[in-house]
């Protein structure tokens, strides 16, 4: 199947690389036709360079009904797909077998449930959950740390791994990273989402391409862009809210709770509503484009899956912002458990869903800014 896939995205690049007519909508074209022959990493790299923009596929003269069938975008999703997979460790407790299918992390979220109850009630007793104020009078600083620390440490090994393979497969040898300058371009093409714009006139709705034959698509519009950089720029602020807090606490000596003027709560509660904004928005727009997600590539379903990593940050952000509203309430404590399970699941979970497009993506961004730079001294 994974020959078949490469070997069908060759077939559509080779003609659009014969073409040519789309090299100014995004950097994915440029960076074909540095390529005369096309290997897996290329096609790889392609692929995660590709922002899914879909302005290549309404300029197309030879998208279906054409007898070419040329479609990048599907195309290069349904690589993109099957790198985040080849590319993960094999089955075991790097990988395990719950961390695929939606009612299987449900039932993983109520089992770490069940098992914080039980560090509370180990702890400070089951009368600590309607406590309120702060999250060590409901739960002690040591477990809480262990709880979450742990499937962080475990997620961030199987990314690190997964973007080493990546990097030798499409550039080489890991020194390549230590160019500050490409990484510095790469971030800023990443930060302002340059290649989500479409050429200039920003990205076309997710139901175009299920339009009938013949029927007009409808204008390109930046919602998708703004909606991405929300939830981005959101987890960005959450992040760094984190960290806000570990300084005060471990450096300054205040604990929680902070007032809710401080600079944790007031970056954690802008990146909460930036977050939960975002995925709303995404979501009611996937909706819009139909039942499935043409992104999702050939033989994707519809459903739950489509908006899994939507879902996950949108309740991340949710009951983060609810363990704000009601600390001083009874119901503080029994928020806060719910709010850990769900980072505890969300982090462990993380390099099993699409939230790995991210670093893949940037990666991918560098890679390019080392090629343009070389071509540029070639010339």
């Amino acid at each position: 199947m994974l020959d078949e896939l490469f070997t069908e995205a060759e077939r559509q690049l080779n003609i659009c690389n014969s073409c040519r007519y789309c090299e100014g909508y995004c950097a994915v074209f440029p960076a074909l036709e540095r390529r005369t022959l096309l290997d897996s990493g290329d096609v790889t790299q392609l692929a995660n360079l590709c922002h899914d923009c879909r302005a290549c596929f309404h300029a197309c003269m030879y998208a279906p009904p054409h007898e070419f069938a040329v479609d990048p975008p599907r195309i290069l999703a349904a690589v993109r797909l099957a790198s985040y997979d080849r590319f993960l460790p094999p089955v075991g407790w790097l990988r395990p077998g719950w961390s695929r299918g939606w009612p299987a992390r449900v039932a993983a979220a109520v089992l770490v449930g069940v098992a914080l109850l039980a560090v509370v009630a180990a702890a400070e007793g089951l009368g600590a959950l309607w406590r309120h104020g702060g999250p060590y009078q409901v739960i002690p600083y040591p477990a809480l740390l262990v709880v979450v620390l742990l499937p962080t440490v475990c997620s961030v090994a199987v990314l690190l791994r997964g973007f080493a393979l990546y990097w030798r497969e499409v550039h080489g040898p890991l020194r390549g990273l230590a160019d500050r300058r490409a990484l510095g371009t790469a971030l800023a093409a990443a930060v302002r989402l340059r290649n989500m714009r479409g050429g200039g006139e920003e990205c076309y709705p997710p139901a175009d391409d299920l339009s009938p034959a013949g029927q007009l698509p409808a204008s390109p519009s930046p919602a998708r862009r703004r909606l991405h950089g929300a939830v981005a720029g959101g987890f960005a602020l959450c992040f760094a809210a984190t960290v806000a807090a570990a300084f005060e606490q471990d450096i300054l000596g205040l604990r929680p709770p902070y007032p809710l003027l401080s600079v944790p709560v007031i970056l954690g509660t802008a990146g909460g509503l930036s977050m939960l904004a975002g995925c709303a928005g995404l979501i009611a727009l996937r909706r819009r484009g139909g039942p499935a997600s043409p992104r999702a590539g050939p033989g994707a379903r519809p459903g739950v899956a489509d908006y899994g990593l939507l879902l996950g940050l949108g309740l991340l952000a949710l009951t983060g912002l609810l363990t704000l509203l009601l600390r001083a309430t009874p119901a503080f404590g029994l928020v806060l458990v719910i709010h850990l399970a769900t980072i505890v699941v969300c982090f462990a979970i993380a390099p099993y869903t699409r939230f790995v497009h991210a670093g893949y993506r940037y990666l991918a961004l560098v890679a390019d800014a080392i090629e343009q730079r070389r071509a540029r001294s070639v010339v």
